[in-house]
C-alpha cells in the first residue's frame, strides 16, 4: 500500500471545507497583513493555499489575493470592516465582498457593479471590478467555485451589522 502524503492527508481531512471558509480564511489573512502592516500573514495565508492547491495555482491565487485586497484598501472612500478571527458569521462588508466575488464567477455584473459601489462608497468601481474578475477568474481555474449568492436587497446605508450572513 502506498504511503500518504502529509499534503495528501490534509486534503483529504478538509475535502469537505466550501469554497467560501477557504476564501474567507484566506481574504481575513491578506487584510490582516495589509492592517498590521506584517508580511507574516501573507505568509500564512500562502501555507494555507498549498494545503488546498499546487504550488502553482497556489502563486496565482495569492498574487491575486495581493491585488484584490489592495485595490479594495487603496480604493475605498470608508474603513473597510472584516473580522480578524476565523468565525463564520460574516459582518456587512465580508458579505459584500462574497457577493462581488461570486457575482464576478457567475458574470453578473449588475450585482457586481452594486456590490463594489457599496464597499467603496463611491461609484468610482472600475479597478475594484478588473481585480475581482481576475481573483474569481483564479479561483474558478482551482477548482474554488463560490456558490451563488441570492439577489438580495444590500443597503449602502445601513450601519455595521456584525452577523449578516454565516457561512454554512
Amino acid at each position: 500500500m502506498q504511503q500518504k502524503t502529509s499534503q495528501s492527508r490534509i486534503a483529504a481531512v478538509h475535502a469537505d471545507a466550501p469554497a467560501e471558509r477557504l476564501f474567507f480564511a484566506l481574504y481575513r489573512l491578506w487584510m490582516a497583513g495589509y492592517s498590521s502592516r506584517d508580511a507574516d500573514y501573507w505568509e500564512c495565508a500562502f501555507d494555507v493555499l498549498l494545503r488546498f492547491v499546487g504550488q502553482e495555482s497556489a502563486k496565482s491565487l495569492q498574487a491575486e489575493f495581493h491585488l484584490f485586497t489592495r485595490a479594495l484598501t487603496e480604493q475605498t472612500h470608508k474603513e473597510i470592516i472584516w473580522r480578524f478571527s476565523a468565525c463564520r458569521c460574516l459582518c456587512r462588508d465580508e458579505f459584500l465582498v462574497l457577493r462581488l466575488i461570486a457575482a464576478a464567477q457567475q458574470s453578473d455584473q449588475d450585482v457586481e457593479n452594486l456590490a463594489a459601489t457599496a464597499l467603496l462608497g463611491c461609484g468610482e468601481v472600475d479597478t475594484l471590478l478588473k481585480a475581482s474578475r481576475s481573483l474569481a477568474a483564479a479561483l474558478r481555474s482551482s477548482n474554488l467555485v463560490l456558490a451563488p449568492i441570492e439577489r438580495l436587497p444590500v443597503s449602502i446605508n445601513l450601519p455595521h451589522v456584525s452577523h449578516s450572513y454565516t457561512l454554512q
